[in-house]
């Protein structure tokens, strides 16, 4: 007996730049642009308030002002990755409402931050049969050739599909039955 074909049907994707599951990342970069920019801002404020030409105050003032900024960008990047999260759980429970009927078998945003993250596929039940899950697939971007530089930020495409494998007691049984009934010769109406 042939094994059923899974049919998968792309829900939406979306890349590594609009959603990466931990808005720190890079954190130790930006704090690093945050102390250049505020260091310069030290030098040009050494030229009106004498207190700054201490090192130590040069160091505090920077460490300080790069800390603060790192926090806001770390921040802002979080609420909107946490907006962008909202967005998709809605695209995603619009189309498993659309599909399974069923309102409990709707995704959180907790459940889908965890699904994305773990990766795996979620089974859900369509009128109580089985045979559809909601799938997340990574896809990195395509590797560069032989003599390109190295990417160092790789950007990976993520894409939520469902993927629906009919059962062995499902519609090709039925499909079976009906062609039979009406290939049959002795078929008759009953309305005589």
């Amino acid at each position: 007996m042939p094994t059923p074909r899974t049919e998968h049907r792309e829900i939406c994707s979306f890349t590594s730049k609009e959603w990466t599951g931990s808005p720190a990342d890079g954190a130790g970069a930006m704090f690093g642009g945050f102390s250049i920019v505020g260091f310069v801002l030290c030098l040009i404020l050494m030229l009106f308030v004498p207190g700054f030409r201490d090192v130590g105050a040069t160091m505090l003032f920077v460490g300080i002002f790069a800390s603060i900024f790192t926090v806001l960008g770390i921040l802002g990047r979080g609420s909107s990755e946490r907006a962008f999260l909202q967005r998709l759980t809605a695209t995603v429970n619009e189309v498993i409402l659309e599909l399974t009927a069923d309102r409990a078998n709707q995704l959180s945003t907790d459940q889908l931050r965890s699904l994305l993250v773990d990766g795996g596929s979620l089974p859900l039940l369509v009128n109580g049969v089985s045979g559809l899950h909601l799938k997340v697939i990574p896809e990195p971007s395509p590797k560069p050739k032989q003599n390109a530089k190295p990417q160092t930020d790789a950007v990976t495409t993520t894409r939520i599909v469902i993927a629906a494998t009919p059962p062995d007691y499902g519609i090709g049984s039925f499909d079976r039955l009906l062609e039979t009934a009406t290939n049959d010769q002795g078929f008759t109406s009953s309305g005589a």
